[in-house]
């Protein structure tokens, strides 16, 4: 059954195990961890700069996040030291949970309301937004899902229940709103189910279906301000004051960078404050005016180089779990950065989606600082077992 627990087979004897397997602490990749690093400490200074330099106290965000990065270094070396195969045993209670967090977040007196969007839970000295911490846990039931079925994965019974997974936080998170978040769920199913023996004739449904569901969404379910989204994207100067005008802003700060930046004070727009969000959603335009053309190449390829050890890790799993776990989490990160890349840059309309390991905010950097703990216990244990619902 669909919400039994699991157990773990060893493939050459069938003999349950939920002990932790493998070659230690050899397997781990110190590729991921390096430019895991590089990528915080890029975004710490970055942040510190866009929160206006000043005394390195915690009530500056540059600080507050270097202390976020640190802590959730020791969060990914913990989730590491977890087999990843026991996470995928306990991938349903997971999952449950972050349905309950979305659900409560979405009540008045429970979930904080910020800018017109009720997505977090305020503890004071933080805020937590639960949808980021749902992408893991939606990716391990998936991921868990779609190891147990294996060949299965061709019915098409087992294809909409893959589908039903994915799309209950999607539309929770949806109602938030938050448009660019939901994508992300879209994507993790994406990435996983092409892992996946599923039928080619199921995936010219979907792509038939998708623009009829984009049409009916646009009609009936997006809010005003999100369509004035598509509209300043495609001509920002027609509302060069208002919705457009950051837009602007971004275009003028990434290209007056030039070839090296101009330091920590960063570009122009940023020192005479036209740049709003610049610590966030608007992270790269700053970054750019910082770091010039130079920084954000040696940016991209940080992004690349995970890119290239998550699709490696990916490919040696030695399980359909791993696999899919890995694939799943290339696609979160690098959906995520063309995204926000994107919008910066003019290329895709704003919507709120973060750099990963790069913008501020707890939830998002553990999020992911999480996922890279899955991917390198993926790499420390290497032998080969079956995932099997009990």
């Amino acid at each position: 059954m669909l919400g039994q627990p699991a157990l773990l087979r060893d493939a050459s004897n069938g003999k349950a195990t939920v002990h932790r397997l493998g070659r230690g602490w050899k397997g781990f990749d110190f590729y991921i961890l390096v430019t895991t690093i590089v990528l915080l400490g890029f975004g710490a200074l970055t942040i510190y700069s866009a929160d206006g330099g000043g005394p390195l106290t915690p009530t500056n965000l540059g600080v507050r996040q270097a202390l976020y990065g640190a802590l959730g270094i020791v969060v990914m070396l913990l989730v590491a030291s977890i087999d990843y195969r026991i996470l995928g045993s306990l991938s349903w209670a997971l999952y449950g949970a972050s349905l309950l967090a979305l659900t409560l977040v979405l009540i008045p007196g429970i979930g904080t309301e910020i800018a017109g969007s009720r997505r977090w839970f305020d503890f004071g000295f933080s805020t937590v937004q639960p949808s980021e911490f749902a992408k893991v846990a939606t990716l391990l039931a998936l991921s868990a899902f779609v190891a147990s079925r294996g060949p299965a994965m061709r019915e098409f019974g087992n294809f909409i229940v893959s589908i039903l997974i994915v799309l209950a936080p999607l539309l929770l998170v949806f109602r938030q709103p938050d448009l660019g978040t939901s994508l992300v769920y879209a994507i993790i199913w994406v990435s996983v189910m092409t892992i996946t023996q599923t039928r080619r004739r199921y995936w010219l449904a979907i792509l038939t279906i998708a623009p009829v569901a984009v049409l009916a969404t646009w009609e009936f379910f997006l809010a005003d301000y999100q369509k004035r989204r598509w509209s300043v994207f495609l001509n920002p100067e027609a509302d060069a004051r208002g919705d457009g005008f950051n837009l602007i802003q971004a275009r003028i700060s990434i290209g007056s960078g030039g070839l090296t930046g101009f330091g920590i004070e960063g570009g122009t727009q940023s020192q005479l404050g036209l740049l709003k969000v610049r610590e966030s959603d608007f992270i790269f335009a700053h970054a750019s005016g910082m770091f010039g053309f130079m920084g954000m190449v040696a940016l991209m390829l940080m992004f690349a180089i995970l890119l290239w050890r998550c699709l490696d890790v990916s490919a040696s799993a030695r399980d359909e779990l791993g696999q899919a776990l890995a694939i799943g989490i290339a696609g979160m990160v690098f959906f995520q950065a063309f995204v926000n890349i994107g919008m910066n840059i003019g290329l895709m309309p704003v919507t709120g989606v973060t750099l990963p390991f790069v913008s501020a905010g707890l939830s998002s950097l553990w999020t992911f600082l999480i996922a890279e703990g899955i991917l390198q216990s993926i790499l420390i244990r290497q032998r080969k077992l079956a995932f099997q619902p009990v």
